[in-house]
């Protein structure tokens, strides 16, 4: 699977900081969850994810400690150029097994309005 970005893409996705990456991974965990599905699609997506904006092994273990109130505020603070790479990819998981559930279809518009994340058109 290819995200399908480009040269620009990559150099405004090293722009993330390590919170931005952390915060980033643990909501993309909870869109590929959130129908009680973990499928393999999904996964490669994620996976896609976190070697574009270069995760390390640190960054994934920090992750595992953020609470909740800590990553919706460093992504709902995020500029505005950052934020649609994360509507961009919660979308890719969700479309990624081919089934968008109701479940996801309200986790997606949930989370575009609690980050304020800019319409994609």
């Amino acid at each position: 699977m290819s995200l399908g970005l480009g040269f620009y893409d990559k150099i405004a996705l090293s722009q993330l900081t390590s919170l931005e990456k952390q915060s980033l991974y643990q909501l993309l965990c909870a869109a590929m969850v959130v129908d009680g599905n973990r499928d393999s699609r999904e996964m490669a997506v994620i996976n896609e994810v976190k070697q574009l904006t270069g995760m390390t092994a640190s960054d994934l273990e920090a992750s595992r400690k953020l609470t909740e109130p800590v990553m919706t505020s460093c992504l709902r603070n995020m500029e505005d150029f950052k934020k649609m790479y994360v509507g961009k990819f919660i979308a890719q998981v969700v479309l990624a097994d081919g089934v968008v559930s109701d479940i996801e279809e309200k986790f997606f518009y949930y989370m575009h309005d609690k980050l304020g994340l800019p319409n994609l058109d």
